[in-house]
């Protein structure tokens, strides 16, 4: 039986590998789209950061903002519509104005326990992050927030959340649960959005909605943006608040809306599911330096 240093000696301990996956991050991140707008954040847990907030007075100028709803991708599934992600990846950066909020199932991450099958899958999980990351990472200083979804938490018992992974990679906030986000931008000051990826199996619109308005008697925001049940929706509604000096009350709007999917559903198991077919519909708010704002489908 050989001494311990004859032991090291048969299986040396080599960092070459570490050392290569060390200089490629370092000049993946050198690459990267610097910020374009100021940012601060609160309520760190780990990784994740539940509070950010963009202060759009102290950068360019616009006229407007609009904020894409990014959800449900499922990259690396042999459903995802990758000629879809490139088009809204396009129009956001065909305008300086253009951002975007993230409300998870960004990658599809195949576990035993889905509905589909590993030979529905392009690449393994980490494969999938990488490539996700290289086609967005042109337009990673668009990105004001991102919260995960039950696809990137499926490869917590092997290796952990493959969100904390993309956020890392493309250094964006993020979420596993909700965010917060505040947008101080002209007279909206400032405007509150809350972002959840969603839960549950709901297949009509009506038990959509009645998961969409729980998600908004939650906090004070303005905006409430959910993903993962794959069906596009909108729904409107109001909120009191009371001003005692004044002895008033104000009305103030509240828009709640679902994007639907980058998935294909015929020859998926969407179709399995029972998941209805459908294109990409994305909630796209405008915000205008007034204050006003609106919420359309695109």
């Amino acid at each position: 039986m050989g001494t311990a240093s004859s032991l090291h000696g048969q299986a040396p301990c080599r960092n070459e590998s570490l050392t290569q996956t060390h200089q490629f991050l370092q000049q993946y991140w050198n690459n990267l789209p610097p910020d374009e707008v100021s940012m601060s954040s609160g309520m760190h847990f780990g990784e994740q950061c539940k509070y950010v907030s963009w202060d759009f007075n102290s950068g360019p100028e616009h006229e407007t903002l609009e904020l894409l709803q990014i959800t449900d991708v499922q990259f690396g599934h042999i459903g995802c519509r990758v000629d879809r992600i490139k088009e809204y990846r396009d129009w956001v950066l065909s305008k300086d104005n253009r951002y975007m909020l993230w409300t998870g199932d960004m990658i599809d991450a195949w576990a035993l326990w889905s509905p589909g099958t590993g030979f529905e899958q392009i690449a393994d999980p980490q494969s999938q992050v990488m490539q996700f990351c290289n086609l967005w990472a042109p337009a990673r200083q668009r990105i004001l927030g991102y919260v995960g979804g039950n696809h990137e938490r499926r490869a917590i018992p092997a290796f952990g959340d493959l969100g904390v992974l993309i956020a890392t990679m493309l250094k964006i906030p993020y979420s596993n649960g909700r965010q917060l986000i505040d947008i101080h931008f002209g007279d909206h000051k400032p405007f509150k959005v809350s972002l959840w990826h969603g839960r549950g199996a709901a297949r009509t619109k009506g038990t959509i909605a009645q998961t969409l308005q729980r998600f908004m008697q939650q906090g004070d925001s303005q905006l409430y943006l959910m993903g993962h049940l794959h069906q596009a929706l909108i729904l409107p509604d109001w909120k009191e608040f009371r001003h005692p000096r004044r002895n008033q009350i104000e009305l103030k709007k509240v828009i709640g809306a679902v994007g639907s999917s980058f998935m294909e559903t015929w020859g998926t198991y969407g179709e399995v599911a029972g998941y209805s077919a459908g294109d990409v519909m994305m909630a796209r708010t405008v915000l205008e330096r007034n204050g006003k704002w609106e919420v359309t489908l695109r």
